[in-house]
């Protein structure tokens, strides 16, 4: 699509891609079917906020996929149907990015990254004008999948002030006004595809989940300054692009769910203590998790189902540098072995047959959506674990939507599955129409 994207923007005021007729009219008869199945409710998971909620609480739509994650507009009256000429109040091109838009009562706000500046975009939702715009120069230049993008983070908005983090950069603050608040350079990252989280605000701390090969971590900004109120360590050799999500506590203490490869954890926001954890299957995560009914999370693991074998050509028992750069024409896997021999065992530029089974073993699985029950806030002795999992057609990249005692999700492939939210008992498998077929 070159330098610009053409975005439409509904009388709501998401930013949306233009929906072929046919695809609507697929999703439309799909979720018809499913109409009956069970009755439509918000989800106690996503009210559970309390004391999570900052003193100036901004509208619902202030974060990656709205409200605590759940991809659910509070109100109604909004409209099921949009277009080039329907339902539609303006439209406009936009910079490049892949960021989700978030939102105050008057402004929609977009991150992008341009003619290598980071910049946050702040328009005007009546009538679509920009507002502001302020560029960052980037610091670094580091990896990323072709599918991600400088600008892949989703702002988040406390009252009035916008907050966006840049894994070339790390994270800055502007008021209502585009006025810089403060900025703290993060990094660098040694993220495999490159950082894709968003942050989350819960009081008065920014939290970020700072996921990598190298090093992992969970850290917490004060939301007025930028100063990094506390920095927990987290496992490496994570593949984790997730967002955490927020709870009110058994004490009605907010919570930080912070989903990661083999553990979901919950820190407190003020100090990062870890408040409890529980298990979770291994492997890669790129879906953000969501919280569902009944005190459970629900969430996408997508692992290397069966590795790689050791590239030992010689046979000596021993992975050189020569080796891994001679070994692939693929520059992802010589960079995935490069981070092995220089990060993993002893460090010393080389891979031993213990240290590449040691990373592999982090990697493996099945790819799963599974539910986690988390127990309910106050419980004394919860029953923590995996409620259920589920196995065919999952998805790898979209984060799954709960609603009305459903769970739906969509592959690349374009088949969208519904389950029981309860027992995981899949209720209806379809392709959409004009999917792709592969």
């Amino acid at each position: 699509m070159g330098r610009h994207r053409e975005q439409w923007v509904d009388n709501v005021g998401m930013r949306i891609l233009r929906p072929a007729e046919q695809s609507v009219i697929g999703r439309r008869a799909f979720l018809s079917s499913l109409a009956a199945l069970g009755s439509l409710r918000v989800l106690k998971g996503q009210a559970s906020l309390g004391a999570c909620a900052p003193q100036n609480s901004p509208e619902p739509w202030s974060r990656f996929r709205g409200p605590n994650a759940s991809g659910i507009a509070r109100g109604s009256g909004y409209p099921i149907e949009f277009g080039p000429t329907k339902n539609v109040m303006w439209k406009r091109p936009f910079p490049m990015g892949k960021s989700s838009p978030v939102l105050t009562a008057d402004r929609i706000v977009l991150t992008a990254d341009v003619d290598n500046r980071l910049q946050v975009i702040s328009v005007d939702r009546a009538t679509g004008k920009t507002v502001w715009e302020r560029s960052l120069a980037r610091a670094r230049s580091e990896f990323k999948r072709a599918l991600n993008h400088g600008a892949s983070s989703s702002a988040a908005i406390e009252g009035t002030n916008v907050y966006a983090f840049f894994g070339d950069y790390g994270i800055v603050s502007f008021d209502a006004n585009g006025k810089e608040r403060w900025k703290t350079p993060l990094g660098p990252f040694s993220s495999l595809w490159g950082m894709a989280m968003s942050p989350v605000i819960a009081g008065d701390t920014v939290v970020l989940l700072l996921e990598g090969i190298v090093h992992s971590s969970i850290a917490g900004f004060d939301r007025n300054s930028g100063r990094k109120k506390w920095e927990v360590e987290r496992p490496p050799f994570a593949l984790n692009y997730s967002t955490p999500i927020l709870r009110s506590g058994s004490d009605n203490r907010c919570e930080v769910l912070a989903l990661g490869p083999n553990e979901l954890i919950a820190y407190d926001p003020g100090n990062g203590e870890r408040r409890w954890s529980t298990k979770v299957l291994p492997g890669s995560i790129v879906a953000s998790p969501t919280l569902g009914d009944d005190d459970t999370l629900v969430s996408m693991i997508f692992p290397s189902e069966n590795g790689r074998a050791f590239p030992d050509k010689d046979g000596d028992g021993i992975v050189t540098a020569a080796e891994i750069s001679a070994l692939s024409n693929d520059p992802q896997i010589t960079r995935v072995e490069q981070m092995i021999a220089d990060e993993t065992g002893n460090r010393d530029g080389k891979i031993t047959q213990e240290e590449w089974n040691l990373f592999w073993r982090t990697q493996q699985g099945r790819p799963a959506i599974i539910a986690t029950s988390i127990g309910a806030p106050g419980e004394a002795a919860p029953n923590r674990g995996t409620r259920w999992s589920y196995s065919k057609g999952v998805a790898r990249v979209a984060t799954p939507l709960i609603y009305g005692g459903i769970v739906y999700f969509i592959n690349m492939g374009g088949i969208l599955t519904a389950l029981n939210a309860m027992t995981g008992e899949p209720l209806k498998v379809a392709r959409l129409q004009c999917a792709l077929e592969n």
